[in-house]
C-alpha cells in the first residue's frame, strides 16, 4: 500500500464529536473519490461558488495545499469537509441524498445544499448514509474535495469553465485574497469509503446505539401469511414501517407488534440465511425496517448473500 493509501485508510470507525458536534465518516482512497451532481440552478451554484470561495481565502498567501490530494498526485485540490443530508422531499427521488456545506456556515440545510449524490452511488451507499444520519445525534459530515484549475486573468470568462465531459465543474472562479491567483472551480468529490467498508463501519457504530437493530442496506420481498396483509392495514396506514424480526427454532418471522406478517423462510430462496443467524447472536428478537409495495411485503436487513455451506449443498 502507497504512502498516500495508507494514510487515508487510517481511521477506522465513525466518530461523533461533542465539541464539534459533528459524526465523520472515515476517508476514503482519493482515487476512487467520486463525484456529485453540481445543480445549475442559481441558489445552489451560488452556494458552492461562496463556500469554496471561503475555504480558498482561509489558505491566506499559501494557496492551495492539497497537490497530491486528488485522483492523481499532481492534482490541485481544495480539501473541504461537506454534510450529507437525506432528502425526503425530493420529487424525483425521495432517496436522495444533499451534499451541503457544513453548519458552520449558517442556515438550514436545505439553504446550504450544493449539490446531489448520482443514484448510481446511493444503490451502493445510500442505505448506510440514511441508517447513519437517523442514528446520529448530530449532523453527518465526511472528507471532500474541490478540483482547481489555476487560469490567467486574461482568460477569466464568468460563463466557461474548464473542459469536464461529465459536466461536473462549477462553473465559477475563485481568487485567492493575497496571491491574486484565479482558480476555475471544478468538481466537487467526496472521500467515501468503499460501499462495504462503509457498510461494515455504520453497522458497527449503530451496535453501540441500537444493538437491536438490524439496518435496511438492502429489501427483499417475502410472501404474506394469511390474512396479515388486511390485518396490517387495519394497524396501521403506513406503506414503511417497523416490524420485529424472531428466530425461533428454523423459522424467522417478521412481525407487526404482535400480528405475525411473514415467515422469511417459507421459501426456496436464501436471502435471509444470514439474518437469521444475525438475529440469533443479537438474541433472537430484533427491529428491522420493512415496506408495502404495489400489494407485496419487502424486508430490509443487512446482508442476503447466500451462506457458503448452503450454496455448496445445491
Amino acid at each position: 500500500m502507497s504512502e498516500r493509501r495508507r494514510a487515508h485508510a487510517a481511521a477506522d470507525s465513525i466518530e461523533s464529536a461533542s465539541e464539534a458536534r459533528t459524526t465523520m465518516i472515515p476517508t476514503g482512497d482519493p482515487t476512487f473519490a467520486i463525484g456529485v451532481g453540481l445543480w445549475r440552478e442559481s441558489k445552489p451554484r451560488e452556494t458552492f461558488r461562496s463556500f469554496a470561495q471561503d475555504q480558498l481565502s482561509r489558505l491566506g498567501s499559501n494557496g492551495p495545499t492539497g497537490i497530491g490530494r486528488g485522483r492523481k498526485d499532481d492534482d490541485t485540490v481544495l480539501p473541504v469537509v461537506v454534510q450529507l443530508v437525506p432528502r425526503p422531499d425530493n420529487t424525483y427521488n425521495p432517496e436522495a441524498i444533499s451534499v451541503a456545506a457544513p453548519p458552520g456556515y449558517g442556515g438550514t440545510d436545505h439553504e446550504r445544499h450544493m449539490a446531489y449524490m448520482y443514484d448510481r452511488h446511493l444503490v451502493s451507499l445510500g442505505g448506510a448514509l440514511r441508517s447513519l444520519v437517523a442514528l446520529s445525534p448530530f449532523p453527518v459530515a465526511c472528507h471532500a474535495f474541490i478540483e482547481l484549475y489555476e487560469v490567467e486573468h486574461d482568460e477569466l470568462d464568468p460563463e466557461s469553465g474548464p473542459d469536464d465531459p461529465d459536466k461536473e465543474d462549477g462553473g465559477a472562479t475563485v481568487i485567492t485574497g493575497e496571491r491574486q491567483v484565479a482558480y476555475w472551480v471544478g468538481g466537487l468529490r467526496l472521500l467515501m469509503p468503499r460501499w462495504d467498508r462503509l457498510q461494515a463501519l455504520t453497522v458497527d457504530y449503530a451496535r453501540g446505539i441500537r444493538p437491536d437493530l438490524i439496518l435496511p442496506f438492502i429489501g427483499h420481498w417475502t410472501p404474506w401469511l394469511p390474512g396479515s396483509r388486511a390485518a396490517l392495514a387495519s394497524l396501521t396506514p403506513e406503506k414503511s414501517f417497523d416490524v420485529t424480526l424472531r428466530a425461533e427454532g428454523d423459522t424467522l418471522t417478521a412481525s407487526y407488534g404482535d400480528l405475525p406478517l411473514s415467515d422469511l423462510n417459507s421459501t426456496s430462496q436464501d436471502y435471509f440465511d444470514r439474518t437469521m443467524l444475525q438475529v440469533r447472536k443479537m438474541g433472537g428478537q430484533v427491529t428491522a425496517r420493512a415496506e408495502e409495495h404495489q400489494g407485496s411485503l419487502k424486508v430490509f436487513v443487512e446482508d442476503s448473500r447466500p451462506l457458503a455451506e448452503r450454496s455448496a449443498g445445491r
